[in-house]
C-alpha cells in the first residue's frame, strides 16, 4: 500500500506544477492523505480524482471547511492512522495531536509547515511539510508505505 501524504498546499486552484506534481510524484500511490489547508474547495475537486481522505485545516475556505471533519481516523493495511490538521503555535503540536488523537498508530498532520517523521511510544508521527516552499526553504510532502514494515519518507517539491 503506498500512501500520498500532504498538507498546507495553500493554493487558491490546482495550478499546472501542482498537477504535474500530483502525477509524477504520487502517480502510484493508492489512497492520498490531505492533512488540511487545501485552502480552497477547486483543490480538493481535482485531489477527488484519488482516493483522497482529507480534513479541515485553519486556512481552509468556508465551503472547504463545510466539506471536511477536523479530524478523522482510517484503516489502512491493518493500520490505524489518524489525520488532523493541528492548531496554535507549533511549539507543542506533537503533543496536542496525540491528544486529539489516541489510540492510532500514525498520526499524519500539518500546520506547522516543518516536515518531521518521529516516534512517540508507540504511535508514529508525520507531518509532510508545506507543499509552497514559500512557507520554508523548500516545499515538501509525503509517501507512507505499508507492507511487512512501515516506511515513511520526505519529498522535496521543485520550484512550482
Amino acid at each position: 500500500m503506498k500512501i500520498a501524504v500532504i498538507s498546507d498546499t495553500h493554493l487558491a486552484h490546482p495550478t499546472e506544477g501542482f498537477k504535474r506534481h500530483m502525477k509524477t510524484l504520487f502517480g502510484d500511490v493508492d489512497i492520498v492523505l490531505h492533512a488540511g489547508d487545501m485552502t480552497s474547495s477547486s483543490v480538493f475537486d481535482y485531489l477527488s480524482n484519488w482516493d483522497l481522505r482529507a480534513v479541515r485545516g485553519n486556512m481552509d475556505d468556508f465551503d472547504l471547511a463545510a466539506r471536511l471533519p477536523e479530524s478523522r481516523v482510517e484503516e489502512i493495511a491493518g493500520r490505524r492512522i489518524g489525520i488532523i490538521h493541528g492548531w496554535g503555535s507549533p511549539r507543542g503540536l506533537e503533543d496536542k495531536v496525540l491528544s486529539a488523537l489516541p489510540g492510532v498508530d500514525i498520526i499524519v498532520f500539518g500546520h506547522s509547515h516543518v516536515p518531521l517523521n518521529a516516534k512517540k511510544g508507540e504511535i508514529i508521527l508525520f507531518n509532510p511539510g508545506s507543499y509552497r516552499s514559500g512557507y520554508s526553504a523548500t516545499g515538501t510532502v509525503g509517501i507512507i508505505e505499508i507492507a511487512a514494515e512501515v516506511t515513511l519518507r520526505h519529498l522535496q517539491v521543485d520550484e512550482h
